[in-house]
């Protein structure tokens, strides 16, 4: 006897299929490069080093954060520490900002979906 654990995913719930060679897949559409995830939406993040990660280039997440509990930050090959008050900043904005390498994110960000938690995403490509 088998089981199908396969998570049922709805149609709206966006899923990192693939990452690497500087771009993902997501839901089956390639998108070049660092990526902001939203709204059902994937857009292009201007991004490519963890030190051009500021409130800044983390607004447009920032703008719907009312309807999110958790900011995930994937910032490269390697795990950095996130900017000096950033952590503090995104709080006041009512969200937790879970910090990872980029494998790492794109990997939890299908996890929390899966969950279906309330998740925004801005991921460096790698």
């Amino acid at each position: 006897m088998s089981l199908d654990i396969t998570p049922l995913v709805t149609d709206n719930r966006l899923m990192i299929l693939s990452y690497g060679d500087g771009r993902f897949d997501v839901n089956g559409h390639i998108v070049t490069g660092s990526i902001l995830l939203y709204e059902g939406r994937v857009d292009p993040w201007n991004v490519t080093e963890p030190s051009d990660i500021t409130l800044d280039s983390l607004q447009p997440l920032l703008d719907h954060a009312e309807n999110y509990d958790i900011l995930l930050v994937g910032c490269g090959e390697t795990s950095k520490m996130p900017p000096k008050g950033l952590r503090e900043a995104v709080k006041e904005k009512g969200l937790i900002l879970e910090w990872m390498n980029s494998g790492a994110a794109a990997r939890t960000f299908c996890a929390l979906q899966i969950e279906d938690r309330r998740t925004l995403a801005a991921i460096i490509a790698v």
